[in-house]
C-alpha cells in the first residue's frame, strides 16, 4: 500500500520544484566565500581537508548498503551511518571544488538506496518502541535523512529529473513518511516535546525544503495536523525554560542542539519571514549559551542521562557556528571556537572563521553563577551553578532542583556535584550505557541505568528508607519539582542558594541550602552543605560520591576484608557493596582523599545515631556493565527533624613527581551547629590557627526582620539577606 504521503505526490501535477540549490544549508554565496577564503585560515583549512578526506577515501571505496541487522555499533548500523557522513561531505566537496567525480558518488548511493529502501521492513534487532528499517530506532533513521537531505541539496542540480524522481518516490517521500506516520508510535514522537521529536521534524522539514514540498515543511514546522498544536516551532516554546535550558537535561541539550540549531539556519535561509533567531526572545541562541555554561573545562556535566561529551563535540561545532552567524556580536564565542579548532564547511562556518581570525585578541567566554529556570515558563525549578572565578577550571558546584526531565531524567532532587582543580570531585555517575558498543546491549542504556543510575541512591543527595525519590516511579515525578526558595551569587565571598522538596516522599520535606565560600581563613573555596530532614521515616542516607583516594577516615569502622555483600536489595542499594561501615562518639567527623595533586576533606557533624557506610558500586553487576565508584555515606537513623551539616574543603599540594606533600590535614578544627530552626541554621567553623566563622543560612526567606536575630556568646546577630558570614574575634 503507498504511503499517505506518497499517495499526495502521485496526485500532485508532478513535483513542486524546489528553488535554488544548494539552499538549504550551504549557498551559493556561502560557497563563493568558501572558495575565495582557502589558504587564508588554517584551521578552516584543516576543517576543509578533513571533510575531503572523508569524501576521497569514499571514491575510492565501493559502495555498500549491508542489510539492516546490527543495534547500535554493529555493522551494519555504523555503515549506514557512515554512508550519510561520506554523502554529506562529498556533497559539499562538490559544491565546493566543482569536482563531478563527488557529485557523481552522491547520486550512485542515493539511487542504490532508492532501490533498497521499499524492499526493508521494520529493522530485526527490536529494541525500541520506534524501530527504523535502516536502524535499530527510528531517531537514526531522521539523523540520516537530515545529514543526507543536506547531501541531496548539494547534487540536486546535477541529478537528472528522471533519477531524482525516482530517488524521491521511492527513498525521500517513503522515509519522511515512516518517520512522521510510519506507525501509532512515530506519529506520536513527531508530535511530541522531546529530542526525538525534534530529530523527526528537522529531518521531514529539511528534505521537505529540498523537494519543494510545502506540505512536509508545514507538517515539520507546525505538527502533524498543521495546527501548531506540535512541530517543531511548538517544541521551541516547551522543551526550552525562558533561560535557555531544556527539560532533558545537560547531556540531551547537547544532542537535541544539533537539530534544533541546523534546522533552525535552513528555515532561516527558506523562510526568513519566520525570524526564527529572534522567536521567542531569541531562545535558540539563548540556549547555545546555557549550554556552553553547563560545563566545565569543556566538558559537559553528568545530570540525568549522561555520557562524556566535550566542546569539541560536532554538534556543539555546529551550535557554535551558526550561533556566532546570526549572532555576530557575540565575539565571546571565539574562546569556544579556540578551543574547538574546528569549523562546519558552510556559510555559517566560513562566517565564523573570518570573524575568529579578524579578532586579534580572543575575548574571554564568561563563565558565571548562574540558576537556569527549568520549564517552559521557568517555573519548575530549575539547575544552579555556582562557579569561584571565570576561568573554566575554577572551583564550580551544580545544584539540581529540576523537574524530571522527561524519559532521560533521574530521580534525585536536590543532588549536587562539585568541580575542583580541572577535575570531578563529587561525582553524577550519569547514565549506565557504552554508547556504540554493540556487546554491551546493542549500544545502548543497560538495564542498570534504571536499577542504578536513575535511583536517588547513586546521587549526592538524601534516600529515605531505601526507596528513590517518588519511588521511581516516572509518571509521579513528572507531576512535581522543587522549589527554589532563592540563589544568590551578589558577593565574591559566598554564593549559596536554597531549595524544598515536598513531594518526593509522602509528608516528608527535604531542604538544602548550598553555599561556596571564600574567605581568608581557607586556602582555597569551601562548601558548605546544610540539608535539613523533616520526615518519619526510620532511616536517611546522605552519599558523598567522591573522585580520588581515600587518605584518612576520622572514625572507627570495620572493612569487610574477606567478602562482600550488598547494601540493600532494591532501588539501587542492591548495586552498592558495603565495604566498611563506623560509628562515632565524637560530634563531628573528618573523611580525606585526594584527587590529582589536591587534598580534600569532608568534615560532618554526627550523633549517636549517625553511621558512616564506606561503600562501592558493582554489586549484582553480573556482566560488568558499571563502573566502580566509591562513596562515603552518612546514615541517620530515626531522623524525624534531622540536619545534615557537612563542609567539603580542598586543601594542600600533592607534587608526585617532586615528592613534595604539603597540608594534607584539613585546616577545620571544629564544626558545631549553633542555631537550627525554620527561620535559620547557624553554624561555627573553627579552624586550626584558632580562626572562627560563624555562618548563618535563612530557612524561610519570607521571616520577619525579628525572627531573623539569634544570640552567640551573648551577641546580638541578626541576618539582612540570605546569610551571614562574621569572623569571630577571638578574647
Amino acid at each position: 500500500m503507498k504511503s499517505k504521503l506518497f499517495a499526495l505526490f502521485v496526485l500532485m501535477t508532478g513535483f513542486v520544484q524546489a528553488s535554488m540549490h544548494p539552499g538549504l544549508f550551504l549557498t551559493p554565496k556561502g560557497v563563493k566565500e568558501i572558495r575565495t577564503s582557502l589558504g587564508k585560515y588554517p584551521a578552516f583549512d584543516k576543517s576543509y581537508a578533513d571533510l575531503k578526506k572523508i569524501a576521497d577515501e569514499a571514491l575510492a571505496s565501493t559502495i555498500v548498503l549491508p542489510q539492516p541487522l546490527d543495534g547500535g555499533g554493529g555493522y551494519t548500523h555504523e555503515k549506514h551511518k557512515k554512508n550519510y557522513y561520506e554523502m554529506n561531505a562529498a556533497g559539499i566537496i562538490y559544491q565546493v571544488s566543482g569536482d563531478k567525480r563527488y557529485a557523481q558518488f552522491v547520486s550512485k548511493m542515493l539511487m542504490a538506496y532508492a532501490d533498497l529502501y521499499p524492499t526493508l521492513g521494520l529493522h530485526p534487532a527490536v529494541k525500541s518502541s520506534t524501530p527504523g528499517k535502516l536502524f535499530w530506532q527510528a531517531l537514526n533513521e531522521a539523523v540520516w535523512l537530515v545529514h543526507t537531505s543536506m547531501a541531496y541539496d548539494c547534487v540536486y542540480d546535477f541529478i537528472p529529473e528522471i533519477y531524482r524522481k525516482h530517488i524521491e518516490s521511492n527513498l525521500f517521500y517513503p522515509m519522511a513518511e515512516f518517520i512522521a506516520n510510519g506507525n501509532p508510535e512515530n506519529y506520536k514522537v513527531f508530535n511530541k516535546m522531546h529530542n526525538h521529536g525534534t530529530w523527526a521534524t528537522a529531518a521531514v522539514g529539511m528534505i521537505g525544503y529540498v523537494m519543494g514540498d510545502k506540505n512536509l515543511t508545514d507538517m515539520a514546522l507546525y505538527g502533524s495536523k498543521k495546527d501548531r498544536n506540535t512541530g517543531f516551532i511548538r517544541q521551541l516554546d516547551f522543551l526550552f525554560s525562558p533561560d535557555g535550558y531544556f527539560t532533558e537535561g545537560p547531556y540531551y541539550q547537547r544532542y537535541a542542539i544539533w537539530p534544533f540549531m541546523t534546522f533552525a539556519q535552513v528555515i532561516e535561509n527558506k523562510q526568513p519571514e519566520l525570524k526564527i533567531f529572534a522567536y521567542r526572545d531569541s531562545i535558540l541562541l539563548k540556549a547555545v549559551d546555557m549550554l556552553l555554561q553547563s560545563s566545565y573545562n569543556g566538558e559537559i556535566f553528568y545530570l540525568n542521562d549522561a555520557l562524556t561529551k566535550t566542546f569539541k563535540t560536532q554538534e556543539i561545532v555546529y551550535a557554535v557556528n551558526i550561533a556566532f552567524k546570526n549572532n555576530p556580536s557575540n565575539n565571546a564565542l571565539f574562546d569556544i571556537v579556540n578551543r574547538q579548532g574546528d569549523f562546519v564547511i558552510s556559510d555559517a562556518g566560513i562566517a565564523t572563521a573570518k570573524a575568529f581570525y579578524k579578532e586579534k585578541n580572543k575575548p574571554f567566554y564568561s563563565y558565571k553563577s548562574l540558576l537556569m529556570r527549568d520549564g517552559k515558563e521557568g517555573t519548575e525549578g530549575g539547575i544552579a551553578i555556582i562557579r569561584s572565578g571565570n576561568s573554566p577550571d575554577a572551583s564550580c558546584l551544580t545544584f539540581k532542583a529540576t523537574s524530571h526531565g522527561l524519559s532521560h531524567g533521574h530521580y534525585d532532587k536536590l543532588s549536587i556535584t562539585l568541580h575542583d582543580n580541572g577535575a570531578p570531585i563529587l561525582s553524577d555517575y550519569g547514565a549506565a550505557r557504552f554508547l556504540n558498543i554493540e556487546p554491551k546491549y546493542g549500544g545502548h542504556y543497560t538495564r542498570e541505568n534504571y536499577s542504578w543510575a536513575m535511583q536517588t541512591i547513586a546521587h549526592n543527595t538524601v534516600t529515605l528508607n531505601e526507596q528513590s525519590h517518588f519511588n521511581a516511579k516516572i509518571d509521579v515525578s513528572s507531576q512535581f519539582h522543587p522549589e527554589i526558595l532563592y540563589a544568590d551569587f551578589g558577593s565574591d565571598q559566598v554564593q549559596l542558594v536554597s531549595a524544598i522538596e515536598k513531594n518526593a516522599y509522602p509528608g516528608s520535606r527535604l531542604h538544602r541550602t548550598i553555599s561556596m565560600l571564600r574567605h581568608a581563613a581557607f586556602e582555597f573555596p569551601v562548601l558548605i552543605d546544610i540539608f535539613r530532614v523533616k520526615t518519619d521515616a526510620q532511616t536517611a542516607d546522605l552519599p558523598f560520591y567522591y573522585q580520588g583516594h581515600l587518605v584518612s577516615a576520622g572514625f572507627d569502622y570495620i572493612k569487610n576484608t574477606t567478602q562482600l555483600k550488598p547494601l540493600g536489595t532494591q532501588q539501587g542499594y542492591q548495586h552498592l557493596w558495603l565495604e566498611a561501615r563506623g560509628k562515632t562518639n565524637q560530634p563531628f567527623v573528618q573523611f580525606s582523599w585526594v584527587k590529582g595533586n589536591r587534598f580534600y576533606t569532608l568534615t560532618t557533624l554526627t550523633n549517636d545515631s549517625t553511621e558512616l557506610m564506606l561503600t562501592r558500586v558493582g554489586a549484582n553487576d553480573p556482566d560488568f556493565n558499571l563502573r566502580n565508584e566509591t562513596a562515603v555515606m552518612l546514615r541517620q537513623y530515626r531522623p524525624a527533624r534531622h540536619t545534615f551539616v557537612s563542609v567539603i574543603e580542598p586543601h594542600g599540594l600533592y607534587d608526585i613527581s617532586k615528592e613534595v606533600t604539603v597540608g594534607y590535614k584539613s585546616n577545620l578544627k571544629s564544626l558545631r551547629k549553633v542555631v537550627d530552626n525554620d527561620t535559620m541554621t547557624v553554624v561555627e567553623l573553627s579552624t586550626q590557627v584558632g580562626k572562627k566563622l560563624l555562618y548563618a543560612v535563612v530557612n524561610n526567606p519570607s521571616a520577619t526582620a525579628t525572627q531573623r536575630q539569634f544570640v552567640y556568646n551573648g551577641i546580638n546577630y541578626s541576618l539582612k539577606g540570605n546569610y551571614l558570614l562574621q569572623l569571630i574575634t577571638q578574647k
